[in-house]
This record gives C-alpha cells, sequence and structure tokens, in this order.
C-alpha cells in the first residue's frame, strides 16, 4: 500500500509515529527524522526568510534570504539552487 503523507520511498509517517492521523507537530518531527537520515539539514539553510527568489539566465534560482544570529545580529545571503521547494504549512 502507499501512504500519501509519504515523502520517502518505503517511510511512512503513520507506521513511524503510529498514528494514522498526525498532527502537525507529529508530522514536523516525521519531517524531521527523515531529514537527519539523509543529512538534508546540512544542504538546506533553516530557520530564515525569504526575501526574493529570481530564476537566473542559466535556469538557476538566487534565493535572497535573511536569518539571525543568536546574539539578534542579522545576515543576509544569496543561495544558489537548481531547485526549490516551497514548503508552508500549519508548522
Amino acid at each position: 500500500s502507499f501512504d500519501l503523507n509519504s515523502v520517502a520511498h518505503g517511510s511512512s509517517p503513520a507506521y513511524e509515529l503510529h498514528a494514522q492521523h498526525p498532527s502537525g507537530s507529529q508530522y514536523a518531527d516525521y519531517l524531521d527524522d527523515l531529514c537527519g537520515i539523509v543529512q538534508l539539514k546540512k544542504r538546506v539553510k533553516r530557520r530564515c526568510e525569504v526575501l526574493r527568489v529570481e530564476k537566473g539566465p542559466d535556469g538557476a534560482f538566487d534565493v535572497r534570504v535573511r536569518s539571525r544570529k543568536a546574539d539578534g545580529a542579522e545576515r543576509e545571503d544569496t543561495l544558489r539552487s537548481r531547485y526549490v521547494v516551497w514548503a508552508a504549512g500549519e508548522f
């Protein structure tokens, strides 16, 4: 069978969380676990505000982001990527 909430082949939030209808918080935990398994956290900018996304002539995206350091100082960076995923939701 196929779990419609699954984002990775062979995984199932219902099975791993023991909940057929996981809450937003539970689903966030499931995604966080998957990110750890494939070491995605090392390759993705998290906890930042996206200021602008522009597609370049080569088809890649320039993503301007703002993040805040632990001391409260803000930092802006431009990230370059072949793909952009917009993930918005309850959590």
